[in-house]
């Protein structure tokens, strides 16, 4: 609903609960439908490792479709906005779970076309939904309750995510045919379906539906101009080329270098979720504690950490070390997330936050979709030599990653510390003296 005044306590609780159970019922859509089993799907379907790259890059390509969100937000609102989105983001999941008919009747690159279009609809459709989420999240929060909301709405999304994969796992082990895991897509959407409903109940004044009706051009002028926030935009596009690099093509080692079965890629992804749901709960704490730009520095290292741990992994399969680096991956992933998002909200005023929002999106994320699927092809396709049936090939490849990836550690560093770090930088050092 939107409201002329601001919101009151109650409905500002209200709004949080409804936001906690969409991200709940959305991480058990989610987990049919994203990257996981679109990678096992395009795997099944004989898909090569370049597709499998682009697919992999879908997720930031999609930001294409933020103006689309923008539109619609300006003539329904934020909450109504994202509501519509993610039942078309649904609907595009469908289209992906159609691909596997076109192999059935032999037809593999229009099944090939297919995954890719409906992949990109369904992260495009999902970034438009979300070009007013940050703007979403600070109406309904305050300073003192937005890190602990942050982290509880994204733990629920990554536990549910848990859940869902468990059960998953249990349902591929029992059969785990090329339409058994379509069936799966299948139900993913109409839990999203579901989620819908809860997102469209959160209230918002009509702040949000002016911003989004203004043009932003301006705006993201200035946004450009303003020192902090260009040199967060700098950061989060080397944080999601580092994720585009390394977490995709870690389930994709995984598959075709070491050679797991569908039921057992989907335990290691279980790993990757486990960290993603404890992290998501543990964020807000880390974030009050040290700060959001200590935390994005530290994923960054880790996202180079998971090179590192590839490039040492044994030739034969080793279980207990191949699950370091998903552990990593879920940890890192959720740690940036949450901390830019942090970052963001703190340094940005409300009037900006719309422009902000759907500008650091787009370049972080188309930009990043970019580079990330360009280099990530060519590497693989140099690295792997057409011979992707052995871990050295992807070994290699991260070797040359990690290396590419160390210089934007110190580029990161030069994003300022929050008042909240420099005065725990003073308090330390007057500690020390």
């Amino acid at each position: 609903m939107i409201l002329k005044g601001p919101l009151s306590a109650a409905r500002q609780a209200s709004s949080q609960r409804n936001y906690c159970i969409f991200n709940a019922i959305n991480g058990l859509s989610y987990m049919c439908l994203g990257e996981t089993v679109l990678i096992l799907l395009a795997v099944r379907l004989e898909c090569p490792d370049y597709f499998i790259s682009a697919l992999g890059a879908m997720i930031y390509f999609g930001y294409l479709l933020l103006p689309l969100g923008k539109v619609v937000a300006a003539r329904v609102g934020a909450a109504r906005s994202q509501s519509i989105f993610w039942m078309a983001r649904n609907a595009a999941a469908l289209t992906v779970a159609s691909a596997p008919l076109f192999c059935f009747f032999d037809m593999r690159p229009a099944a090939m076309v297919l995954l890719l279009t409906g992949a990109f609809l369904f992260y495009g459709f999902r970034a438009a939904g979300l070009v007013m989420s940050q703007p979403l999240i600070g109406e309904i929060t305050d300073d003192l309750s937005r890190p602990r909301v942050i982290a509880v709405s994204i733990g629920l999304f990554y536990l549910s995510c848990l859940i869902a994969l468990l059960a998953i796992s249990f349902i591929l082990r029992l059969n785990s045919s090329l339409w058994v895991l379509t069936a799966i897509i299948v139900v993913g959407a109409c839990c999203g379906f579901t989620a819908s409903r809860y997102v469209s109940r959160i209230d918002e004044t009509e702040s949000l539906r002016n911003s989004a009706c203004k043009p932003i051009f301006q705006d993201c002028l200035a946004v450009f101009r303003d020192t902090t926030l260009r040199r967060l935009i700098f950061s989060g596009f080397l944080v999601n080329l580092a994720i585009i690099m390394t977490i995709p093509v870690s389930m994709l080692a995984l598959k075709r270098g070491y050679h797991v079965s569908d039921t057992d890629a989907l335990l290691f992804a279980l790993v990757q979720f486990g960290a993603c749901a404890g992290m998501s709960f543990l964020s807000g704490k880390i974030a009050v504690s040290i700060g959001p730009r200590k935390m994005i520095l530290l994923a960054y290292a880790g996202m180079m950490l998971i090179g590192i741990l590839w490039l040492c992994a044994p030739a034969g399969r080793n279980n207990a070390f191949l699950c370091l680096p998903f552990l990593v991956a879920g940890t890192v992933f959720v740690g940036s997330s949450n901390a830019i998002t942090h970052y963001f909200l703190q340094t940005t005023p409300p009037e900006k936050r719309v422009a902000g929002s759907i500008f650091i999106s787009l370049v972080t994320g188309v930009g990043a979709g970019i580079s990330g699927m360009a280099l990530a092809g060519l590497l693989l396709g140099w690295c792997t030599g057409g011979q992707s049936d052995s871990p050295g090939g992807y070994q290699a490849y991260f070797a040359i990653v990690t290396l590419l990836l160390a210089p934007g550690f110190w580029l990161i560093r030069r994003l300022p510390p929050l008042p909240m770090e420099k005065r725990k930088i003073r308090k330390s050092w007057l500690e020390i003296v």
